[in-house]
């Protein structure tokens, strides 16, 4: 699946999965992101936070030796059904304030991951339209050879009728000249 979604908010969401911590209220909490935007990320954690309760968010970004500083507030937090490995809650944390550079930095990010997933698309659909392609080079071979095949059997069949025919002719030379 594209880690690219359409968004409603205004923001693209990248379906990116990465390491975080969040710090409120004396808690820490790990955990691992579902989405993540410019405005805030959807995340998985097996501890709860209260919706409305102000974190630090540290992110870390792949390839980046200190993780990204971000103000932000819970807006959501839900148990899941069914505990997966990245946690049993699900929450939603709306990025108020970047350190110096954190949002210049996560946009470089985000950009990078959309160029990437656009280059792949655009192989993809490169290598899609040359399979297409090639099935109508074969298909049109595969109907080139039918229709050979249908003239090689017209023209057995025409010199089958042509044999008959002199046979026949003869048959009737050599009866005609037998009365």
């Amino acid at each position: 699946m594209s880690p690219l979604l359409l968004e409603r908010r205004g923001r693209a969401r990248f379906r990116i999965k990465l390491a975080f911590v969040l710090k409120g209220n004396g808690q820490e909490v790990r955990g691992t992101t579902r989405n993540i935007s410019l405005l805030g990320v959807a995340a998985y954690t097996h501890s709860p936070l209260q919706p409305a309760q102000p974190v630090q968010c540290l992110l870390e970004l792949p390839h980046r030796p200190q993780p990204i500083l971000v103000q932000g507030t819970v807006t959501r937090c839900e148990s899941l059904p069914e505990p997966i490995p990245d946690g049993s809650y699900e929450m939603g944390i709306f990025f108020k304030e970047f350190q110096p550079n954190g949002e210049t930095t996560l946009t470089g990010y985000l950009e990078r991951i959309a160029h990437e997933e656009e280059a792949a698309i655009q192989t993809g659909y490169r290598a899609f339209k040359q399979k297409i392609a090639a099935r109508r080079r074969r298909k049109r071979l595969e109907e080139l050879r039918k229709k050979k095949r249908r003239q090689e059997r017209l023209r057995r069949k025409r010199q089958r009728l042509a044999r008959l025919k002199r046979l026949a002719a003869r048959m009737t030379t050599s009866v005609i000249s037998a009365e």
